[in-house]
């Protein structure tokens, strides 16, 4: 018994002999370890916040790899390759099963077409249009979806939004989960070059095709065209084709 009461007595003097030495090197020592303590002197208590929920949508089209086709500007074409198309960040990433499966973003300025094959069976060919007249470098660098393709093209720009989660301080939204959201828009795209935004609805489209409104105006009833759909309109479109 009088050996173990010697031993602790010594490792005591050890311990705290160390920890004089530490606070002697360091001035700061003491006042960190103060701080672990409340000013009450109880222990403080360190909370874990979970109310985080996580992430709602993704920022690609499809989440999954999707069997496509890519076409370079320089002629080059690329068939059966796994594809994904980011629409928040507007990039093409395509996987390489060669190489141990790493994935690598297309530089778009190399990109004239591409296509994915949708898991439902429907197609989806995307292009890009550097030389159309307009100011928004977004959507010169960007990707549009092709609805419709002749003299005029009815384009379908694919994006997305992401809003951060918003819980956290008095004035909070209490919104716990970050979130991508749809943000697609219409656009037609004359010979001249010239991107017209569009809004689906028959005035504003009829405005966007206003050299021949009347004559338009009357297919679209006579056709009794749903202009608030993309069938619609791409109906409208391609009589104005063939005009």
């Amino acid at each position: 018994m009088h050996r173990t009461s010697l031993l602790y007595t010594l490792a005591s003097l050890l311990l705290t002999g160390s920890l004089t030495m530490a606070q002697d090197a360091d001035p700061t020592a003491s006042l960190r370890l103060n701080n672990l303590s409340s000013p009450g002197g109880s222990p403080l208590i360190f909370r874990i916040d979970n109310r985080y929920e996580g992430q709602h949508g993704t920022p690609y089209l499809i989440d999954t790899w999707t069997p496509g086709q890519i076409a370079l500007t320089d002629g080059r074409q690329y068939k059966d390759v796994p594809l994904k198309f980011d629409a928040y960040r507007q990039e093409v990433l395509m996987l390489r099963p060669k190489q141990n499966n790493d994935s690598i973003i297309v530089d778009k300025n190399t990109v004239s077409r591409f296509l994915l094959a949708g898991p439902d069976g429907q197609s989806y060919l995307f292009g890009r249009y550097p030389s159309a007249q307009t100011t928004d470098n977004l959507l010169k660098n960007g990707y549009f979806l092709i609805l419709y393709a002749g003299k005029n093209a009815l384009l379908k720009r694919i994006a997305k939004t992401f809003k951060p989660a918003d819980y956290k301080g008095g004035y909070s939204a209490n919104v716990r989960y970050d979130a991508y959201s749809d943000a697609n828009s219409y656009y037609l795209l004359k010979p001249d070059q010239t991107l017209t935004k569009l809004k689906l609805s028959k005035k504003a489209l009829l405005e966007a095709m206003s050299d021949r409104a009347d004559v338009l105006g009357a297919y679209a009833d006579k056709e009794k065209l749903d202009l608030k759909t993309e069938d619609g309109v791409t109906a409208l479109v391609k009589q104005y084709d063939s005009l």
